[in-house]
């Protein structure tokens, strides 16, 4: 096999899944899940947007995701015993629920929330050889509330997946910047 180096203007051409560090600093995690479990988790947490994008959400307005047992083993090349034992793992954790349709279709998957390990000050703790690091969670920040035209907008997409969380002010502008192109072309 060949091996070519990426070259400076190549760097950022892929799509990447995000494994929270959690799932590996966290004591309610990092020794109870297997690398596969932590993987599956981040393929989970990927098809949330897609499930939100798609309407998939209960009378709660819980998003569910509808992901074959078959289609992960194929994604991840992984035998039906172990992909059954990462999501025992995850269930066991409180990291997923699922919901039995019957009639041989797929479960409803709900991918649940990480407890955060804290310590005294509120503050997020990460072992990262023996040192405790704080890290600085969203909601725990205080921003000044302001009257830009990014905090009066009604239907921020933001809202739907970050509800209750202020950003500072700009922080998010970036991420409307296709939004003001649309309405211009419009």
């Amino acid at each position: 096999m060949r091996f070519e180096s990426y070259k400076v203007n190549e760097c950022f051409q892929h799509l990447y899944y995000q494994i929270p560090i959690e799932l590996f600093s966290n004591p309610l995690y990092k020794d109870t899940l297997s690398s596969d479990a932590k993987i599956l988790y981040a393929l989970l947490l990927n098809r949330i947007s897609l499930s939100a994008k798609n309407g998939w959400y209960d009378e709660n307005k819980d998003i569910y995701i509808i992901f074959t047992r078959q289609n992960i083993q194929e994604l991840l090349n992984l035998s039906d015993k172990t992909v059954s034992k990462a999501f025992k793992q995850l269930r066991d954790c409180g990291l997923i629920k699922e919901r039995k349709r019957g009639l041989s279709k797929p479960n409803l998957i709900y991918v649940g929330k990480i407890l955060h390990y804290e310590d005294s000050q509120n503050r997020k703790i990460s072992d990262s050889g023996g040192e405790n690091i704080p890290i600085i969670v969203p909601e725990n920040l205080r921003t000044a509330k302001n009257n830009n035209t990014y905090n009066n907008r009604v239907n921020k997409p933001s809202n739907f997946f970050h509800s209750g969380i202020d950003y500072p002010e700009g922080y998010l502008d970036k991420y409307y910047i296709n939004l003001q192109e649309q309405r211009l072309e419009e």
